[in-house]
């Protein structure tokens, strides 16, 4: 059902479908029989992946995933909580690299966040979640607990939640750990609000603390001439980021239909 389920996200992305017009086409024009659908579908899939490349489509879906919840500046006085809660990315085993090296650049996003509001709140303990993401291997929260002690956090303040396969099951398990109280939960900005809705959905208090900005720090707030020429600029300089900004959003918005269909949100 996973592979299935995975398999279906990957076919209608819109990198998905660009590569399956794109590969039609050049299959059609290989056999030689239509000549006219060879290039119709060529001409599809190249106008989709240029249009992916130069347009801020890709930062405008994101943005408005990132918005939802403000930026956590100083951690909130009221309710109280001594308790952060970080959810995993993805991490993997070699021990010829430093745990730095063994930790994807997202997770390190959220962990580095999680470790700001660990400083600044004295006495509280980070609630690392993951599970095993490559067969053999320690789970994801094992890596980021050796993260976070050789970044100087003493292991007695690291909680490690290692059995979960999603957010969902992250969620419910730390549920387990921490309880009923309120807690500070630390995810990137765009997976901030599928989080809070599985959390809510669990009965529990959590308390947005988002990280990894990708766009919103440069998104056009104000409606200016400025802004409208900074977008047009934008578009002069296409960039790869867009393309993978475009398919975590769409991983987004999948993510959080499925959840509200099995009733997790």
């Amino acid at each position: 059902m996973y592979f299935i389920k995975k398999s279906a996200e990957i076919i209608f992305s819109p990198l998905g479908i660009t590569s399956i017009l794109i590969g039609i086409g050049i299959i059609l024009s290989f056999t030689g029989r239509h000549p006219r659908g060879s290039r119709r579908f060529l001409f599809l899939g190249g106008l989709l992946f240029l249009v992916f490349l130069f347009t801020p489509i890709s930062e405008y879906l994101m943005v408005q995933l990132e918005k939802d919840y403000p930026p956590m500046l100083n951690p909130p006085a009221f309710p109280k909580t001594d308790r952060i809660v970080v959810l995993a990315g993805y991490a993997e085993e070699n021990n010829e690299f430093p745990i730095t090296a063994m930790v994807s650049e997202r997770t390190i996003g959220s962990m580095s966040e999680g470790l700001r509001l660990y400083r600044r709140l004295p006495g509280s303990k980070l609630v690392v979640s993951g599970g095993i993401v490559r067969k053999h291997e320690r789970p994801a929260a094992a890596a980021m607990s050796d993260f976070l002690q050789q970044m100087g956090v003493p292991g007695q303040d690291i909680i490690v939640e290692g059995g979960s396969r999603n957010t969902y099951e992250n969620l419910a398990k730390v549920k387990n750990l921490i309880g009923p109280g309120p807690f500070i939960l630390v995810v990137q900005a765009c997976d901030l609000r599928r989080a809070m809705a599985v959390a809510r959905k669990l009965q529990m208090h959590p308390i947005a603390a988002p990280a990894c900005h990708w766009v919103l720090m440069h998104h056009m707030k104000r409606g200016t001439a400025e802004d409208a020429v900074m977008y047009l600029d934008a578009m002069l300089h296409p960039s790869t980021e867009r393309l993978s900004r475009m398919q975590w959003a769409y991983h987004e918005y999948v993510g959080f239909i499925w959840y509200r269909l099995l009733g997790r949100i």
